[in-house]
């Protein structure tokens, strides 16, 4: 049997969450101005984005300190930048026994992170929008009367909000709802995919396949249908009655 070369021993080395972290490969570290431009376009700073994806690609958990100097940032910077990211609901933080510190480690479920993201900023945008709108109407009105231009646009504006608020809380109440059922079609594709993502990956569950995991890519690829179908009848009864008549007669 052959020694393992450098290079397999470094990455053996970083796949075990208490060996000391050396640094990324030059290729994982290329894609950390994808994440960077990831999270610039939900409106985050670029650094969060690099922390994150340092912690996704590092493959265990990582002290304060070590991300600092992976990235080469100060350590007020790091700590600021990872207290939000947990705020978001982004990171996950436990006290580490051994190393003495705190560790840090990247949530993978983006379908909770962006649920977080519309419930805590658009959604509490567009309320905030409706309720100028609503002011303005009011004063437009009073002021200058119901036959005054503005008052037919404003009155777009509102429905419209309202239409983009219930639409918004629809999404979120679906998520929420399958996400706290472990049973439901969409929370189990979940999971099975998080866990086919990690097997792929050689990450935590090891290099396992699909049929371990409990089903093959085919069975996957089903329940992963079939929770979309039954997301849709979900979010149809949740409509009102009338528009469900509606939809029917149309």
């Amino acid at each position: 049997m052959t020694n393992p070369t450098p290079n397999t021993e470094t990455a053996l080395a970083q796949a075990d969450p208490q060996a000391p972290f050396t640094g990324l490969d030059a290729p994982l570290a290329e894609q950390l101005p994808t994440f960077e431009l990831f999270f610039k376009t939900f409106g985050f700073k670029r650094l969060h984005g690099r922390i994150w994806g340092l912690l996704v690609l590092a493959g265990q958990p990582l002290a304060s300190r070590d991300i600092s100097e992976a990235l080469s940032i100060s350590q007020g910077s790091t700590s600021t930048s990872l207290t939000e990211l947990a705020e978001w609901g982004m990171i996950t933080s436990s006290f580490d026994s051994d190393r003495r510190c705190h560790v840090h480690d990247a949530v993978g479920n983006t379908l909770s992170i962006v649920a977080t993201i519309m419930r805590r900023r658009e959604q509490v945008a567009m309320t905030r929008f409706r309720q100028a709108a609503a002011k303005t109407l009011i004063y437009v009105r009073d002021r200058y009367g119901e036959r005054d231009p503005r008052v037919l646009t404003l009155r777009s504006i509102l429905s419209s909000c309202e239409i983009a608020e219930a639409v918004m809380q629809l999404v979120l109440n679906s998520v929420e709802s399958a996400l706290g059922d472990s049973q439901s079609l969409l929370s189990r594709a979940l999971q099975t995919a998080l866990k086919v993502g990690l097997s792929g990956a050689g990450l935590v569950t090891g290099k396992r396949s699909a049929k371990q995991l409990g089903g093959t890519t085919g069975q996957i690829t089903e329940l992963l249908e079939s929770a979309t179908q039954d997301d849709a009848q979900a979010a149809r009864q949740l409509l009102p009655r009338d528009e469900n008549e509606d939809s029917r007669h149309d």
